[in-house]
């Protein structure tokens, strides 16, 4: 489909495309909160001796997660500009595939880290002398997971929005 039909098209999906845009968008500053929170989360359970080694090992994984989602953000974002950009519907479609792929792995993702995040808690709660801080920090890192996973659940359904109106 080229011509005149391929341009109204991409301007009929152009709002949910930049909607989805800015929802990616919102979630940069809550991975670099999850990266930055578990990064000093790992130093204090190196620090806490044999004490935080279960919990340094679970905000590794997180930390290791959102760098994945962060990749997986950018790769969309990446494949929303070259759909943005472009004129030529058949090109827009086979980018439109790419980013449905490049998003497809994020819920699970998420579950992912609400499952670690739980594991925090619950390390936490089996720590003596670090318990209050790893609390602290499993709770913040438990919001920011569930954070990510209501911007995530919004992308779906964009994501299946624009797959539908194609």
């Amino acid at each position: 489909m080229t011509g005149q039909i391929g341009q109204n098209r991409l301007q009929q999906i152009k709002p949910q495309l930049e909607l989805l845009e800015q929802q990616l968008t919102a979630m940069q500053p809550l991975l670099r909160q999850m990266h930055l929170l578990s990064s000093n989360a790992v130093s204090a359970a190196a620090r806490a001796g044999s004490e935080g080694d279960a919990f340094r090992v679970l905000t590794q994984s997180i930390q290791e997660l959102g760098q994945g989602i962060n990749q997986d953000c950018q790769q969309a974002q990446s494949w929303l500009t070259g759909i943005l950009q472009t004129d030529n519907w058949d090109e827009a479609e086979q980018l439109l595939k790419k980013l449905a792929l490049s998003l497809s792995d994020m819920p699970q993702s998420v579950k992912k880290g609400e499952y670690l995040a739980i594991c925090c808690a619950v390390e936490a709660a089996h720590a003596s002398e670090h318990g209050g801080s790893f609390d602290a920090v499993a709770t913040m890192l438990k919001q920011l997971v569930e954070d990510c996973r209501h911007q995530v659940t919004q992308q779906q359904e964009c994501l299946e929005r624009l797959l539908t109106a194609n």
